[in-house]
């Protein structure tokens, strides 16, 4: 007797989607593994060197504005520095 109106998925065709989407995915793992392993993402994606800049103490007395200006004249806002930190940055682009 035949069947006229079928409905959902056979089971063979349940088992081919699944083991389609396991080879997908064994292979994207197999790729996401190697890349990690070379250091090709860590190494591409590694942050900028950052520069440490002393904070200010808290002014309350003379004697306080005087060491906050010691530390800010310490300090070298350098101009330069930056500008050739960024065209080291747009080197490596």
């Amino acid at each position: 007797m035949k069947r006229l109106s079928q409905r959902g998925f056979a089971l063979f065709e349940l088992v081919a989607i699944v083991g389609v989407l396991a080879i997908i995915t064994l292979a994207a793992w197999n790729i996401y593994q190697r890349s990690h392993k070379n250091g090709a993402v860590s190494s591409s994606f590694a942050p900028p060197a950052i520069k440490v800049v002393p904070l200010a103490p808290a002014v309350t007395t003379a004697r306080d504005l005087d060491k906050a200006s010691q530390t800010l004249d310490q300090t070298s806002l350098d101009s330069s520095s930056d500008t050739a930190q960024l065209d080291q940055d747009l080197a490596s682009f």
